[in-house]
């Protein structure tokens, strides 16, 4: 969608991953739309030739799904990790509650729209197919929202957040199965950002249960940040804090080799002093994002470039198969005619035999027929004439 009057001017990457989703569907409504999931649903048609179109290429027209034009950045941590505290200062607008008290209780999707707006459960899935699978778990659908901001701080334009509510252990009781919902969100993420909170919470055992499940399958997506670094006391607690997670963290994870631990703050919040003295990592976290946002380009790139020779491919597959078929088909059209010509020219013959012998008629008028006697002449002169007796007449 191009953008309109007063929109700020698009980066590169922004453009980039904009068109690429237009050339894969254009909504633009109408049915003969030319984009390639139009062009993929109709060479996936089981036709005539599709047994003989290559697996591999069939499959990738079949699965053929237009790119997110984002990433997705996938917030989870124990309660009051400074989850929505980041987003909010990431995205440069209060979008978020924050309180020392649980203020996520449901799952919100913030990222960038034309207007301030706010989406509900229904319109959320409906507009978002991939989170078809989210639906399906109790619960969760009137607890799910996104929030749209005109902001274009940072990369906001070409990120997006999902903000889980903080795991906490003890009595409370979620209004769905949130692990199950993590877990979900969890396959669709770009990043996996684990908040730990530096005073006494990070080391819940549900927390570190999730942690542990989605490091299993999804370690190289996941990173690691001790949050509200700023207020974990002096240099023994911060070392305490930090040994006793990272210890912890190492317990539960198989790989460990490239376990980092990111000490961060927001440095709006923290005194000059503060900003001077302590590590901050937040900055390298807005470069692993847009590390991230630069590496989806290039796949989106190359899934399209692969994607069109893949239909390319199966395009030169039909036309050619198509044209041995125009030459069989020909080539058995010539045969069929001969063959026709052939065979009514012997019925014809079979005809004119079965009346010349049954029907005592000629009616080409080969074999002429005289009522006068046949004679023969003999070598002596004589001339023998047949009689209607049957009887040899000498004369």
């Amino acid at each position: 969608m191009p953008p309109k009057k007063g929109d700020p001017e698009q980066t590169v990457s922004e453009k980039i991953l904009v068109e690429a989703s237009r050339v894969y569907d254009a909504r633009d409504g109408e049915e003969d739309s030319k984009d390639l999931k139009t062009y993929a649903a109709f060479l996936s048609r089981q036709d005539a030739f599709y047994k003989h179109i290559p697996k591999t290429l069939m499959d990738r027209a079949i699965n053929l799904r237009p790119p997110r034009d984002r990433i997705t950045c996938l917030l989870i941590g124990n309660h009051s990790a400074g989850k929505s505290s980041f987003t909010n200062w990431y995205v440069g607008e209060q979008i978020q509650n924050e309180s020392v008290a649980i203020e996520t209780a449901g799952i919100t999707i913030i990222r960038r729209g034309r207007s301030r707006t706010t989406w509900k459960g229904p319109q959320t899935i409906s507009a978002f197919p991939h989170l078809e699978n989210l639906a399906k778990i109790d619960g969760v659908v009137d607890f799910l929202a996104t929030e749209f901001s005109t902001s274009v701080e940072k990369n906001f334009p070409l990120v997006e957040f999902i903000d889980t509510p903080g795991l906490t252990d003890g009595t409370l009781k979620y209004p769905f199965d949130v692990d199950q919902v993590i877990y979900e969100l969890a396959e669709h993420a770009t990043m996996i950002m684990v908040f730990l909170d530096p005073i006494g919470k990070a080391l819940v055992s549900r927390c570190m249960n999730v942690v542990e499940r989605l490091a299993f399958k999804h370690a190289a997506k996941m990173s690691y940040y001790l949050t509200k670094f700023d207020t974990a006391g002096d240099e023994v607690d911060r070392t305490n804090v930090v040994s006793q997670i990272v210890q912890e963290l190492q317990g539960r994870m198989r790989a460990t080799h490239a376990l980092k631990l990111h000490t961060m703050f927001l440095p709006e919040r923290a005194t000059e002093e503060v900003r001077r003295g302590l590590p901050n990592k937040i900055d390298e976290l807005c470069q692993n994002i847009q590390r991230e946002i630069d590496s989806r380009v290039q796949d989106v790139l190359d899934n399209l470039s692969k994607d069109c020779e893949a239909l390319s491919a199966i395009v030169d597959e039909k036309v050619e198969r198509n044209k041995k078929c125009v030459n069989h088909n020909r080539f058995a059209s010539v045969w069929y005619t001969v063959l026709s010509c052939g065979f009514m020219l012997l019925l014809s013959v079979l005809a004119y035999w079965a009346l010349l012998n049954f029907g005592e008629t000629d009616v080409g008028g080969f074999c002429t027929h005289s009522d006068e006697p046949a004679s023969v002449q003999l070598p002596s002169g004589e001339v023998i004439k047949e009689v209607s007796e049957g009887k040899a007449k000498v004369s």
